[in-house]
């Protein structure tokens, strides 16, 4: 409140900054900008799939004279983003708004290494697409990865959109926005090629596992065709019927035995020659 009160903070933007689940958002209010960004969290779980678990929310208050950031926790980014304007080079570049560029820049490359692992892991899927292994544990992999990296690419676009309502000051700055504009939409162009890849690659493994159910099915119905005769035959000689002139045979048994053999022999020349064997 002491803070708002000194820098002029207008309450709804203070009310948002102080909300964790926050997407990212542009405003101003009387003169001042406002920002929320969220940056991928280094220390999230590789399993983490939900906006809290994901990323760490940085709110900014930007105005002529002053930019301050407010969030709970340090992280990487942020540390390398203070460290270069803390160092002699740093303190000879005009403060604002290159340091907002700067940290704005430090958001959306926070996103390179989730982009990169989710990459390595969709090319380990494709890699082992064709092997046999555990299609639950593997449909459940890719699907955690699929909203990972849904995720990302919700959160580049709107940080994307907020990086073109930026005004700039100066001309001299036009090249630094410019470039911050195309780091946002390399980004998010990333993602979502990687959000089109996993989807490819969740449709092959239902796919998949939708032949090798197929296969399944072929091999017990074409067991099936093989007993499905020799069961009527059977069922025919099971009904103990006195008049059976083969009854009385002595080579009649075995004829029997013959006829299903040359049933069974025939079945399976068919299939072979269907290309079903």
């Amino acid at each position: 409140q002491a803070v708002a009160e000194r820098y002029g903070l207008h309450a709804i933007a203070v009310k948002d900054c102080l909300d964790p689940e926050h997407l990212p958002k542009f405003e101003r209010f009387d003169g001042t900008s406002f920002l929320i960004l969220r940056a991928y969290d280094e220390r999230a779980d590789a399993a983490a799939d939900t906006i809290q678990s994901f990323t760490r929310k940085v709110a900014v208050f930007y105005g002529q004279d002053f930019l301050l950031t407010v969030h709970r926790k340090d992280q990487p980014y942020l540390q390398q983003v203070e460290s270069a304007w803390t160092t002699p080079a740093g303190q000879d570049r005009p403060v604002l708004p290159d340091l907002l560029i700067d940290l704005v820049n430090a958001v959306i490359l926070s996103y390179d290494r989730p982009l990169t692992d989710a990459e390595r892991g969709i090319d380990a899927f494709e890699t082992g697409v064709f092997r046999a292994r555990e299609l639950a544990s593997m449909l459940r992999d890719i699907y955690v990865l699929k909203r990972r990296v849904t995720l990302a690419k919700r959160l580049l676009w709107r940080t994307l959109s907020i990086s073109t309502r930026f005004q700039l000051t100066t001309d001299r700055h036009a090249p630094l926005f410019q470039d911050l504009r195309e780091n946002a939409e390399s980004m998010h162009f990333w993602a979502d090629e990687l959000l089109d890849d996993v989807n490819n690659l969740l449709s092959m493994q239902i796919s998949l596992a939708s032949q090798r159910t197929n296969e399944v099915v072929q091999v017990l119905t074409i067991f099936s065709a093989f007993f499905l005769p020799l069961t009527f035959l059977v069922g025919v000689y099971g009904m103990n019927f006195h008049f059976m002139p083969e009854l009385s045979q002595r080579w009649g048994y075995p004829l029997v035995w013959s006829v299903m053999v040359a049933i069974s022999l025939g079945i399976y020349l068919w299939f072979k020659r269907r290309g079903w064997l």
